[in-house]
């Protein structure tokens, strides 16, 4: 080949290659969709509930995110049907899945994720005391094992709100203009024992063209070095730990939830 053609060749390669699309770094390791109508979404290892009602956990159609289906959660208090851990409470898990050898439910230090999911208040009763204590439902949690959440959403008052450390959030001012109304959030955290440690929290509701940024903790121990595990799982759904104090407590609460992805970032 004559050294003129092999420039060519070589020039034309070169071409094909910075004309590719680049290679993200990103990488999906979990997409619960439900599109299967199942609480387990076809994926092995992902629990849709622990407490023993039948309705504790279901598949819905009537109102879903995107595709066909979400998953509601319920949970009506004073009813041990509604119990699991002691406490009243149902939630999903993805601790347990287990795909090709990795557990991407679960975090740990080192880390870098995003999660996106949403979700939506099913004919959430509002909280109606206008001074006093009150109770918090949690919808999602960050779950340390042997320990509690890392970070954690739930509704207190008629207020959403994030907790993390000894730190809150406020993600929504007043939550009952968006009853039945889908709700979107992505967390970009990097998970660590010190300093090293960083997230963001975004929120974006169904009037929204883009996410808002609600929290932002630079240089911050986002894996809580008081726990003693050495990992976490995501958990969605309701848990009403202190409700049953509260005679002003809805009796039962309904969640939905769809959309969750994890995904790998560089």
């Amino acid at each position: 080949m004559s050294s003129i053609r092999t420039h060519a060749v070589r020039a034309a390669a070169l071409a094909a290659i910075l004309a590719a699309p680049a290679v993200s770094a990103q990488t999906t390791l979990l997409n619960i969709d439900y599109e299967t109508g199942t609480l387990d979404s076809g994926i092995p290892g992902l629990i849709g509930t622990e407490a023993p009602a039948s309705d504790a956990a279901s598949m819905v159609s009537d109102k879903p995110r995107s595709g066909r289906f979400a998953i509601a959660h319920k949970v009506t208090l004073r009813n041990p049907d509604y119990v699991s851990f002691g406490a009243p409470r149902s939630e999903s898990t993805a601790g347990r899945v287990l795909i090709d050898g990795t557990r991407p439910g679960q975090y740990a230090p080192g880390q870098h994720r995003l999660y996106i999911f949403s979700l939506m208040l099913k004919d959430w009763e509002p909280w109606l005391p206008t001074s006093g204590s009150a109770p918090l439902d949690i919808l999602w949690q960050f779950k340390h094992f042997s320990g509690g959440p890392d970070l954690m959403v739930g509704i207190r008052r008629n207020q959403m709100i994030l907790r993390y450390g000894d730190k809150q959030a406020l993600l929504i001012e007043d939550v009952r203009p968006y009853n039945n109304r889908w709700i979107d959030f992505r967390f970009d955290i990097v998970w660590a024992k010190d300093a090293s440690g960083r997230f963001t929290a975004d929120v974006r509701l169904d009037d929204q063209a883009d996410y808002v940024r609600k929290a932002e903790e630079t240089a911050f121990a986002t894996f809580n070095p008081a726990y003693t595990g050495t990992a976490g799982t995501i958990q969605w759904g309701l848990y009403r730990p202190d409700s049953e104090q509260f005679p002003a407590a809805a009796l039962t609460r309904t969640v939905y939830h769809d959309d969750i992805t994890v995904t790998r970032l560089p």
